[in-house]
């Protein structure tokens, strides 16, 4: 049986802070690095963390603390404790934003 994958690609203005709390909040596997990206794997799902050319990158100004964003307290981040409002309680799932604002969501799995 075909092995599944999922695959998804970030663009960030600071590569090392960005990709480095992903790897730490979701336990996520460095498999490759340079200048450009960094590759990040967690059981079959792969994120690209891509750094911004620094042309458009001069252009975005990043808050201190970072001002969760849907467009567009671990190393500059944030993962809520408590679901959001909308989200069915038992789901375990959580909202949380990277150190440059972008938002996403986590599920817990029980084990």
């Amino acid at each position: 049986m075909p092995e599944n994958r999922v695959n998804a690609v970030l663009f960030v203005k600071d590569l090392r802070a960005v990709a480095t709390f992903y790897s730490t909040a979701l336990g996520m596997r460095v498999v490759t690095s340079d200048e450009h990206h960094w590759l990040l794997d967690c059981a079959g799902f792969e994120l690209v963390v891509h750094k911004i050319p620094k042309h458009i990158a001069d252009t975005i100004v990043l808050e201190r603390p970072p001002t969760p964003r849907v467009s567009g307290a671990i190393r500059g981040g944030k993962i809520d404790n408590k679901p959001p409002e909308w989200a069915d309680p038992n789901a375990q799932f959580f909202l949380g934003y990277d150190p440059e604002g972008n938002q996403f969501g986590v599920r817990e799995h029980g084990s």
